[in-house]
């Protein structure tokens, strides 16, 4: 007889998609914390940054709600997904062979393809095989904490020790090297989902075409989206211009910059997870407005503070706005949605978040930055979190603590009234 256990198979996805998520990020995010140093090499300017930000965005908007689509068709869900890791360390230790924006520009077209896919497979598997009361948690925890850990955290610091200790190219050549060790546990551990359950989350037959309207038509859906947009707009902008700045304009070392940055990193690794955990208490809503309103203090706090320690602390603080990121992304669309439309809900927001927020934004915010000077671009941040915290208002409340005895169920669509 089989005993209870911790190392159940649930707990044990759970840390195989967060390192999958995790260096989805940190080869994302890499280049945001080499870019002062390829700048320098390879003569770049911010509007080329911002496009390198953008060609990734535009890639992974197409290939997440595809590659969705594409992993209900396969016969082997795991196979897929440990390919597609595999692929993405390949093409971040390409990056390492670039010797011209031309070069890094298709790179990054490419990174996007292969990575998209990733985060609303493994989320909606994940939301498939985790207990009603382990949801929030599994789901914030791997798309938040992992993001941040691998990030935020490890990559400023690694990546920019590397580079300094080596140079640029060699700290994209080693990259490969998690990839590979990922890949292979994914394929050695992790299940193919039960074929009936896969289909019944993700196939939308044409006699059911008109839920796909009721997904986009339901207001948390659309509101999820759009406060997606904006704090991806947040984020993407202080992740992609906010080390260049530190650098450049606030005259810090690589070293003391990788630092500040790994700061706002630790408080997401935290947060991440914690804001949609305790948010099954308070509910989802109250924890979206609190950390939208801390997500002001991001772009802020490097511009107008000088004090090194004030201004990590600060990121620290600011970082709490993580919370609305997962809530937004990932936590209130599932619960928004019968669960066999979650993925589509999941890859819906993520979709159209990074065609704004992860490709208009970068470019946009790029040339700006070479009108008007590289502070721009995080004075539209705080701008976008502003928004963000006003769309979080119109939010229904869906946390199952909260709404279990009051929500109705249209008999019709199966959608919460």
């Amino acid at each position: 007889m089989e005993k209870k256990k911790f190392w159940t198979y649930e707990n044990k996805l759970v840390v195989i998609v967060f390192f999958t998520i995790g260096f989805v990020f940190f080869d994302r995010l890499a280049i945001n914390y080499l870019f002062p140093m390829i700048s320098v090499d390879l003569g770049l300017n911010y509007t080329q940054l911002g496009l390198l930000g953008a060609a990734l965005a535009l890639t992974w908007s197409v290939s997440g709600p595809l590659g969705g689509f594409i992993s209900d068709k396969v016969k082997s869900k795991k196979s897929m997904l440990a390919i597609l890791v595999f692929a993405f360390s390949v093409v971040s230790l390409m990056h390492g062979l670039a010797q011209s924006f031309a070069m890094l520009f298709v790179l990054r077209l490419l990174m996007g393809i292969v990575e998209g896919p990733l985060i609303p497979q493994t989320q909606s598997i994940l939301a498939m095989e985790s207990s009603e009361r382990r949801k929030g948690f599994n789901l914030g925890f791997t798309m938040n904490t992992s993001n941040a850990l691998f990030g935020s955290i490890l990559a400023p610091v690694v990546i920019v020790a590397l580079a300094t200790n080596f140079d640029w190219h060699t700290a994209f050549y080693l990259t490969i090297i998690p990839g590979i060790i990922l890949s292979f546990v994914i394929f050695k551990s992790v299940k193919n989902p039960d074929q009936a359950k896969f289909h019944a989350m993700h196939a939308i037959k044409s006699t059911e075409k008109v839920k796909v309207k009721d997904v986009l038509k339901h207001r948390n859906i659309w509101l999820s989206i759009v406060v997606f947009s904006l704090v991806m707009t947040t984020l993407m902008a202080f992740q992609i211009f906010g080390p260049t700045y530190l650098v450049q304009a606030k005259g810090l070392s690589d070293t003391t910059m990788s630092f500040v940055m790994a700061s706002f990193g630790v408080g997401y690794a935290i947060f991440g997870f914690l804001i949609p955990t305790i948010s099954e208490r308070t509910g989802r809503k109250p924890a979206s407005l609190v950390s939208g309103l801390l997500l002001i203090l991001i772009p802020l706090a490097i511009v107008f503070v000088d004090s090194i320690p004030l201004m990590m602390l600060l990121l620290f603080i600011g970082s709490a706005g993580s919370g609305v990121i997962g809530m937004s992304m990932s936590v209130i669309p599932v619960e928004s949605v019968p669960l066999q439309y979650s993925g589509l809900a999941i890859g819906l927001t993520i979709g159209i978040g990074e065609l704004i927020g992860g490709f208009l934004n970068p470019m946009v915010n790029g040339a700006l930055a070479d009108m008007f000077g590289i502070q721009t671009p995080l004075f539209v941040a705080a701008g976008a979190a502003v928004l963000a915290l006003l769309f979080s208002f119109f939010f229904k409340e869906t946390a199952p603590a909260k709404v279990q005895s009051t929500q109705g169920q249209d008999v019709k669509t199966g959608f919460p009234v």
